[in-house]
């Protein structure tokens, strides 16, 4: 899981976690990664977007019912 503090929100943060973990899954070979959020968390799903994650609905799911999560795919 990843999370920024909404205070530190659009200083790079979001953007250096997720490049860190690409590079830590390309690195143990692996060929695809899947990222979920919360619908409301629509700066989240731009920057996965310009980095190259594709929303994924058939990713989707429920943890619990009050919970939704979307999916995000990049193939690496």
């Amino acid at each position: 899981m990843l999370a920024v503090d909404p205070a530190a929100e659009g200083g790079g943060a979001g953007r250096a976690l997720v490049t860190e973990v690409v590079a830590l899954a390309r690195a143990a070979g692996r060929r695809h990664m899947v990222i979920h959020s919360t619908p409301w968390m629509r700066r989240a799903h731009g920057l996965y977007e310009r980095m190259g994650f594709v929303r994924r609905p058939d990713l989707d799911w429920q943890p619990v019912p009050t919970v939704a999560l979307w999916g995000f795919s990049l193939e690496l």
